[in-house]
């Protein structure tokens, strides 16, 4: 299944009698990410009376997906949230809005509105891109090779995570899944398979 993600966060504002709804997409990681976001917002509104949020993370091949109302009613905030991460098929996003009250009770639907208004906003404000699966990679050669190695890795767009110089060069590397075989095929035809190559 195809996914998209987020390149850039995104951000948005909406009112509905009196209260204000600011609310924030990111692009994470882990569920530690998503937490630690949590914990900044309330840390950055003080005067705000809910958190709500929901994630959508990927791990393995099986899609995450949680929602937090944090002391709204039960379906009101986070259920609205993660159905329009849902709808825009992101993964590995969290979204996150911020309400501070305003005087005025909005009833179940009023609140459905607010918070999945709100989410789209930001969700709407954020540069969307495909995702792609990456695979991480490990290199190894004789110093013989590292110009020959610097502009395939170039023309595959490799993102080096860690190079080492010993008696070899050792390199860590991220690459989209679906070049990885060609990529593989192109050093060892250009090393004469003398480049040691495992998947990590």
């Amino acid at each position: 299944m195809n996914y998209n993600t987020i390149e850039k966060n995104g951000r948005g504002e909406y009112k509905s009698r009196g209260s204000k709804f600011f609310s924030f997409s990111h692009s994470i990681d882990s569920i530690d990410g998503y937490r630690h976001l949590i914990a900044i917002y309330r840390k950055d509104f003080p005067e705000s009376c809910h958190i709500c949020s929901a994630y959508r993370l990927l791990i393995g091949v099986r899609v995450d997906e949680q929602a937090s109302d944090d002391g709204e009613p039960r379906g009101s905030a986070g259920q609205p949230i993660l159905n329009q991460l849902k709808r825009n098929n992101l993964i590995n996003v969290a979204t996150y809005v911020v309400r501070i009250f305003g005087g005025s009770l909005l009833g179940i639907g009023g609140l459905i509105e607010a918070y999945s208004s709100s989410a789209l906003l930001s969700i709407d404000d954020s540069k969307h891109v495909q995702w792609k699966t990456v695979k991480q990679l490990s290199i190894s050669f004789s110093y013989e090779f590292e110009g020959i190695v610097n502009s395939i890795l170039k023309e595959f767009n490799g993102k080096v995570s860690k190079k080492d110089f010993s008696d070899k060069i050792n390199i860590e590397l991220s690459l989209d899944e679906s070049a990885v075989h060609i990529f593989t095929e192109r050093l060892k035809e250009s090393s004469s398979n003398k480049i040691n190559i495992v998947s990590i």
